[in-house]
């Protein structure tokens, strides 16, 4: 599996939108297509922070961009009607000269793969970058459940119903009655 191994804060990751959604959610039940995307966004939100680098979302349709629901920077671009997501992609890395050697790419559309290889942008098929989101949301919610039973621990060490000794009152009370000259 072609896993990014972006060091921290280096690269732009550029998504065909429908492309990912589509390999994370192969049969989408009765769910909404907002409701798919906002999960999408959601994946990507916790990959982008935990790499720190700029992603964009590309979906064909309704024309704009627009922040993200949860407000982080995941930029979102919707095409307009008369241009798909992959002719942006392709129009995005051919505008980078340069610079397309930091951009990756995530799709499984062979014309934007060869497009993008063919001007310098890494690529990564849309079924692996999902796997990989899947895999960081389990590795979530490990490390949220191993925080969650430390902090409760903690808590219980701290806020326990056990009473007091009469030394440790005795201590207490020395402490902050002290005697006024």
């Amino acid at each position: 599996m072609a896993e990014i191994t972006m060091r921290r804060g280096h690269g732009e990751i550029v998504v065909d939108g429908y492309n990912l959604l589509y390999k994370l959610y192969p049969s989408p039940c009765s769910a909404s297509l907002d409701v798919l995307r906002q999960e999408t966004e959601k994946q990507l939100l916790r990959f982008q922070q935990e790499k720190e680098c700029p992603i964009t979302i590309v979906y064909d349709g309704k024309g704009g961009t627009r922040e993200s629901a949860f407000g982080a920077s995941l930029h979102i671009v919707f095409t307009p009607a008369s241009k798909s997501a992959d002719l942006w992609i392709i129009d995005y890395v051919k505008s980078l000269n340069t610079k397309v050697k930091i951009v990756t790419i995530v799709s499984s559309d062979d014309e934007i793969r060869r497009y993008a290889t063919a001007f310098g942008a890494r690529c990564i098929k849309s079924e692996e970058f999902a796997l990989q989101l899947q895999s960081n949301a389990g590795a979530d919610t490990h490390r949220n459940k191993h925080l969650r039973k430390k902090q409760s621990s903690i808590k219980e060490k701290k806020f326990n119903d056990k009473s007091l000794s009469e030394q440790e009152v005795d201590r207490w009370m020395k402490l902050f009655t002290r005697d006024k000259p």
